[in-house]
């Protein structure tokens, strides 16, 4: 009775895996991964109402495909995602299967889900490429995210922050505040009217933010893209001389 009922338990278990993927997709990612970035998974048993003991049996369910046992030995229940995961979500569940015959497999645990994002891609654009320095309006230079290939999750959203140089060399702080507004963190940035003659480029790192949700690793998650405008003097008046 008890192989029976342990086989018809796994039949089940199963089944509800392979439906799981689906369902588990409209759910909030626990964290982001980049590149090789991984982070580990560590199951708290102190809710299951049994401690596993040496030889019991940890079960990992990998997007919906079941992972072959690890065998406990007291301290390697942790598991640490792949750093090659492809791009989008990938769910998690763990099981614990007693080694003692007489005792039941665990309940599956609830659903981690862990997305794989790809690096920000972007390309940056301004309205024309040439301006004279009596220019009367702002321009906007505009960042605008490519990655068109894969929805990101909600919550999810693009940061910006925008440099520039002026004839190959850098701009300070103060004299980019100069040139326009660098206080926001948005997908643009406005110059100030009648810029300075010279050849501009502008420069916009683009990086993920998920307010509380972990990022691994944030730092080296970008994405960087840059356009150039070229400022002329505009030659002053003419005169005209009048002869007889």
């Amino acid at each position: 009775m008890k192989t029976n009922a342990t086989k018809l338990k796994w039949r089940i278990f199963g089944f509800l895996m392979f439906l799981l993927p689906a369902a588990a997709l409209a759910q909030t990612p626990s964290a982001y991964v980049c590149g090789t970035g991984t982070v580990k998974l560590t199951p708290n048993f102190s809710t299951m109402g049994y401690t596993p003991v040496t030889n019991d049996k940890i079960i990992w369910t990998i997007d919906g495909n079941v992972q072959p046992a690890i065998v406990y030995n007291g301290s390697n229940a942790t598991y640490e995602t792949s750093s090659s995961l492809t791009d989008g979500n990938h769910t998690y569940v763990v099981t614990i299967e007693p080694n003692d015959p007489k005792l039941c497999p665990s309940s599956p645990s609830d659903v981690i889900n862990i997305f794989k994002l790809p690096p920000p891609a972007i390309a940056v654009s301004a309205p024309g490429s040439v301006y004279c320095t009596d220019q009367t309006e702002t321009l906007v230079i505009t960042a605008s995210n490519t990655n068109t290939t894969l929805p990101l999750p909600t919550g999810l959203s693009l940061r910006y922050v925008w440099s520039a140089s002026k004839n190959t060399i850098a701009l300070t702080p103060t004299e980019l505040a100069n040139l326009g507004d660098v206080s926001a963190t948005t997908e643009t940035f406005t110059t100030k009217v009648k810029i300075a003659a010279g050849d501009y480029n502008f420069t916009a790192v683009a990086s993920y933010t998920a307010g509380t949700t972990t990022i691994v690793p944030a730092a080296t998650c970008t994405g960087t893209a840059a356009t150039t405008i070229k400022v002329t003097v505009k030659p002053g008046q003419a005169t005209i001389t009048v002869t007889p």
